[in-house]
């Protein structure tokens, strides 16, 4: 019977749809809409402190004292659309009222953000499967990285675009070239790119690799350019929501908005933790053996890259089905044991441990017929190399083995 095959254009249009609704399914399997909604609500308490916070860094650095009101004029005009000016406008009020307080109200203001910031890691570490939180002092070192370094950064380059805009020769070329336009097109979603790819790499407590932030902050920052033109649509075409709020309408504006903001950026933290367990999808298509070997290799390189233990959530989603079993196994030969925390730990030294007693502790063998997987191709030539030595030794013939010992094979069996 003739198998039923895809004409490959109708390949390239179902994969980027597959994996659409796989983003979606991964989505709400970690409650995207209700952590959206819960920091969204986070979100309204914590705007005025980070403003403030803002404001203070530029203020205590000469050259940034200016920078402070031209980012927030420039980030309120291109990333919150229509209604951007009017919220401005309130939260300076606010953050004017803010810089009067004392040194408590600043500590307090301080701790603020950086619940903000740790709400913000509670969501993405869910995402990315890590039960746990930075504590002490490596978390606060992230959180007041996140909230210094980035706007020292976006000051840094107002300054410089400020200063090249000053000559002569290059504003003449720019505006011969129309890249005057293109700048102030292309600036935001390029911040927008490189914020939330800083973002995804330095937030969540695990291992991001640059490209799976690059694809995430990609995603993040196209999909905010095509929201705001289609919220600045709603909101030009179909004004009801002001007559049913009237002076207030800008408020439910910019909930959703920010609502909105952190559903696509929420998408875009499953996009990089998705890729990054992409890479680590063909595990289950492994042999066990391999799996064994691959899982107490994984263990090894955490433990010495100060990772620290791997968790089970984690080790399901590299072993599927096979989680059980080969928990079992290792943990039956002492070579891995599972902690109070749910995670997995290697519990002897890969220095300690010989290929010998891996390959006798485990029920199963190396294939032949399997190619290795990458990285392993040296543990198969030992391997084979061994074997080749098993089966020369075994190379003679019953009769030779048996005749040597005739005589007390026969005094045995009279």
């Amino acid at each position: 019977m003739r198998r039923f095959s895809i004409p490959q254009p109708l390949w390239l249009f179902l994969t980027p749809f597959r994996a659409l609704i796989k983003l979606v399914k991964r989505f709400n399997a970690h409650d995207g809409l209700q952590t959206a909604a819960s920091l969204t609500y986070t979100t309204l308490f914590a705007v005025v402190p980070l403003t403030t916070v803002v404001y203070s860094l530029f203020a205590a650095i000469p050259e940034f004292q200016d920078a402070g009101d031209r980012i927030q004029q420039f980030v309120f005009q291109q990333f919150v659309p229509e209604t951007g000016q009017t919220i401005l406008d309130t939260l300076r009020e606010f953050t004017q009222q803010a810089r009067g307080l004392t040194m408590v109200g600043v500590l307090f203001l301080l701790v603020t953000s950086i619940l903000m910031m740790m709400t913000v890691e509670s969501a993405l570490n869910r995402i990315w499967g890590v039960r746990h939180n930075r504590h002490g002092l490596m978390g606060f070192l992230v959180y007041w990285a996140v909230l210094t370094l980035g706007p020292i950064l976006i000051g840094s380059g107002f300054l410089l675009s400020s200063y090249l805009a000053s000559m002569t020769v290059l504003t003449s070329a720019a505006s011969w070239l129309g890249g005057s336009d293109f700048i102030l097109h292309f600036l935001p979603p390029m911040l927008s790119f490189l914020a939330f790819w800083f973002i995804y790499i330095t937030v969540p407590n695990a291992r991001v690799r640059f490209k799976h932030a690059a694809a995430g902050a990609l995603l993040v920052s196209v999909s905010l350019e095509l929201a705001k033109w289609g919220f600045s649509i709603y909101v030009t075409n179909f004004p009801s929501y002001q007559i049913l709020y009237g002076a207030f309408a800008a408020v439910p504006l910019f909930l959703l908005w920010i609502f909105l903001s952190w559903f696509i950026i929420l998408m875009g933290a499953e996009l990089s933790a998705w890729l990054g367990e992409t890479q680590h999808a063909d595990w289950r298509r492994w042999p066990l053996f391999w799996q064994a070997l691959g899982m107490l290799t994984l263990l090894h390189e955490r433990q010495a890259s100060g990772e620290g233990a791997l968790s089970a959530s984690n080790a399901r989603k590299r072993l599927g089905g096979h989680y059980h079993k080969l928990l079992n196994v290792l943990s039956r030969q002492g070579w891995v044991v599972i902690s109070d925390e749910d995670e997995w730990v290697l519990a002897r030294p890969l220095e300690t441990l010989t290929l010998s007693e891996v390959v006798a502790g485990l029920p199963w063998t190396m294939p032949e017929q399997y190619r290795p997987p990458q990285g392993y191709s040296r543990v198969a030539d030992i391997m084979r190399a061994a074997q080749q030595r098993y089966h020369d030794a075994l190379d003679v013939s019953m009769s030779s083995a048996l005749t040597e010992n005739a005589e007390d094979r026969h005094a045995t069996h009279p």
